[in-house]
């Protein structure tokens, strides 16, 4: 990547970023809600249940940034910030990802505060569990999620139309194995990782076969959505 453009996506990652922790209802829900759901969950199943679900209850937050993304350009468009950057020397490309790297930022901040939940909650954790391990799952779900945030973006207009999400949020939640258990489908990226990090979290094993194909994988879905939605973005000409 030329210096230029490394400059360029680094000023608008910052930028994107700064304007993200400024919008204090968009905070509230990025980390208000996963701690919501947290709490009831414990609370409405009971200790027991709650042991067995962390794992996929972890990789609930993560999800909800297809939201934020999908939001953040959005508003982008609407107020007209999105044309003047376009009229810059600043590629399409650069744009994009730029909101892609703000958000993850932002996802990563998200997975360190609900470990630190989940710990505080008493979830049983493995001896042999590795922490590192639990921490980069999630991120590897952030970013597929923002992968299909960029897919999203690619459609919707107006920050109200965001909503649309949770065609998205949901059937990754529920069909991969955030909610339910085992996963109705195993090769979701959340259904990926809810494995991966049971595995880590609640057996502490370790072994590539076990974990690390399961996260290449997870880490090919965010690649492939992200080129998509990016292709998909840079074709609707009509939109920015």
């Amino acid at each position: 990547m030329e210096p230029k453009i490394t400059q360029q996506l680094w000023y608008l990652t910052i930028k994107n970023f700064k304007s993200m922790i400024r919008d204090i209802a968009q905070l509230v829900w990025l980390f208000g809600y996963p701690l919501l759901f947290l709490i009831l969950f414990k609370f409405a199943f009971g200790e027991e249940v709650f042991y067995l679900m962390a794992p996929g209850l972890l990789i609930a937050g993560p999800t909800i940034i297809i939201s934020q993304l999908a939001g953040h350009f959005a508003e982008e468009k609407e107020l007209g910030a999105l044309q003047r950057l376009i009229t810059t020397p600043t590629s399409r490309s650069t744009i994009l990802l730029s909101g892609l790297f703000s958000q993850l930022i932002i996802g990563a901040i998200q997975i360190v505060i609900f470990l630190l939940l989940v710990f505080l909650f008493g979830a049983e954790i493995h001896s042999n569990a590795n922490i590192v391990l639990m921490f980069i799952i999630p991120i590897l779900v952030s970013f597929s999620s923002l992968g299909f945030g960029l897919l999203l973006a690619s459609f919707v207009k107006t920050a109200s139309s965001t909503g649309l999400s949770w065609f998205l949020i949901l059937p990754l939640q529920f069909l991969g194995g955030v909610i339910t258990y085992p996963a109705f489908l195993p090769f979701l990226p959340t259904a990926l990782a809810v494995d991966s990090l049971r595995s880590v979290m609640t057996y502490g094993i370790l072994t590539f076969e076990e974990v690390g194909l399961k996260l290449i994988y997870i880490f090919i879905w965010g690649v492939a959505v992200s080129i998509i939605g990016i292709f998909l973005f840079q074709r609707k000409t009509a939109i920015l």
